[in-house]
């Protein structure tokens, strides 16, 4: 996928800020939506039991108080037998016949009575049923006027079980009501309370709460915008760190990576502390490595340059020479020209081998392998070997041998520590005058954690220069600045020393003050 395509990718997935407010704000609506409903649902119930409870009252009162009609003057028998036979709402238009006669003659209307009985609130229902028929049944308005109930509200009253359990009915016209039947005397009596003042409370409740969700809703998702906004600009500041570094043009050498996420940023919370202390590293580690791939590319040109020229003088040795003995006749200069280029052949032979071993040896530390061969191989005869020959090429000196009596023997490889010791040598020949000292000493270390041995070649020629010191170890480093072939080495014989004593997992180090200088090796010894 291309940047542009990520990009727009990218676009289109939703930010972590949004993500975690919708999140959040979800959260808080499922959590007041259910909040909500519990407490309406609970204090539905809690209403309704209160108003069953005024409902056995108005039962209770209603069966106390009311007189049945056949149970006055004779008027209201009449009325009642009438009623009996006929149908629901016969009665009830009966009910109210027999009212108005009976107020006409000025006697008590017994069915007026009985619907608007002295207690009871406005809207209350009250049915009377005898033999399955509805006596009468009606209810008084909040002004004090009496209704009656059409047929079908009375078919609902009369369906009601009656064993005083309070029920929730729908009355037609009239909405919900919450009713009780029950039996006395051969009658039931069936008494209904109006639900519409508890259900607009419930409704005006349920509003409440749906206002307040919302704006809570509003209010915290607000809040939590300006608090997420603020915890996440510490993780935008390292987001544009890492943007500033993906610009940079790191494959053109670009080594110099300024940019660090801020001290700030890290202690702002601890997960971004985190994530940005991990970015720093990172672009520390990745600093050190292009500067190291800075001098190590800088170095091989440098060694490339070196061994181009070290092999270019031999070589132009060697062309000149045959030159010259095409062109010459006397058999004595042709054979002094075909010894000179055999030395030259050797020199560059030597250069070769010496370049082809640091080349095996890097590579093996890169591969994390061992030398080329691991045997037990007794140092000490090596070191005795070495310095015998050292006193046979380097007369001039006055070479000390101090070993112990014992053999000190290593794990390694043979060929390689007779170079390592036999370039010290040489070494130390080569850059000191004629008359020097040189002690050689191979001792076993006393009180070490792990058994090491330790080879030390000293000498009391003048000190190495002090700014030679850094990169006397290097490849083709000289005692002089320049490319002087004074002494005709190659500058790669402490480097060798280096790469053998590092591949024997040893080290190397020299230490040089006026009057003496010492090279020193440590090694493992033989396990």
């Amino acid at each position: 996928m291309s940047r542009s395509g990520a990009a727009r990718a990218s676009a289109r997935v939703p930010s972590l800020r949004w993500r975690i407010v919708g999140a959040v704000a979800l959260l808080l609506v499922v959590t007041n939506v259910v909040v909500g409903a519990v407490t309406v649902v609970a204090f539905r119930e809690y209403l309704v039991d209160r108003l069953d409870a005024e409902l056995a009252t108005a039962a209770g009162r209603v069966i106390g108080d009311g007189r049945p009609p056949g149970s006055g003057s004779s008027g209201s028998s009449g009325s009642s037998g009438s009623s009996g036979s006929g149908s629901g709402s016969g009665s009830s238009g009966s009910g109210s016949s027999g009212s108005s006669s009976g107020s006409a003659a000025g006697q008590p209307d017994p069915d007026n009575e009985f619907i608007g009985a002295p207690g009871q609130a406005a809207g209350t229902v009250v049915a009377v049923l005898r033999s399955g028929s509805t006596v009468l049944a009606g209810y008084t308005d909040s002004e004090g006027r009496q209704h009656g109930l059409t047929t079908a509200q009375e078919r609902t009253l009369s369906a009601i079980d009656r064993d005083g359990t309070p029920v929730t009915v729908r009355l037609g016209a009239l909405g919900a009501y919450r009713a009780q039947a029950v039996g006395s005397g051969g009658d039931v009596f069936v008494t209904a309370l109006p639900l519409g003042a508890l259900d607009s409370t419930i409704t005006r409740l349920a509003l409440v709460f749906g206002g307040v969700t919302l704006l809570g809703l509003l209010v915290a998702a607000w809040a939590l915008a300006l608090t997420v906004r603020r915890a996440l600009r510490p993780l935008e500041h390292v987001a544009g760190v890492a943007t500033d570094v993906a610009a940079l043009d790191l494959d053109r050498g670009d080594t110099d990576i300024t940019a660090r996420v801020a001290p700030s940023d890290l202690t702002a919370n601890r997960e971004v502390g985190q994530v940005g202390t991990a970015l720093n590293r990172l672009l520390d580690h990745v600093g050190r490595a292009l500067t190291v791939r800075r001098e190590a590319e800088q170095g091989m040109r440098t060694f490339v340059a070196d061994a181009s020229h070290e092999l270019r003088t031999p070589i132009a040795t060697v062309r000149a020479y045959a030159e010259l003995s095409t062109t010459s006749t006397d058999l004595d200069a042709v054979h002094t020209n075909v010894g000179r280029i055999a030395t030259e052949a050797v020199r560059m032979g030597d250069l070769v081998e010496e370049l082809l071993l640091l080349a095996r040896l890097d590579a093996r530390a890169l591969a994390g392998t061992p030398p080329l061969a691991v045997d037990a191989v007794d140092l000490t005869s090596i070191v005795i070997e070495a310095t015998m020959d050292a006193r046979t090429t380097a007369p001039g000196h006055r070479w000390t041998l101090e070993v112990d009596d014992d053999p000190v023997i290593v794990d390694g490889d043979a060929a390689q520590l007779r170079r390592l010791v036999r370039n010290l040598l040489s070494n130390a020949a080569q850059h000191t005058p004629s008359g020097s000292a040189v002690v050689v000493s191979l001792r076993r270390v006393p009180g070490a954690a792990q058994p090491s041995v330790r080879l030390v070649v000293a000498n009391d020629g003048p000190p190495i220069d002090p700014a030679l010191l850094p990169t006397l170890f290097d490849r083709f480093t000289r005692g002089e600045a320049s490319r002087s072939r004074e002494h005709g080495t190659s500058g790669l014989g402490l480097a060798i020393v280096q790469a053998v004593a590092s591949a024997h997992d040893g080290t190397v180090r020299v230490a040089s003050d006026p009057g003496r200088t010492a090279f020193t090796v440590d090694l493992p010894a033989a396990s």
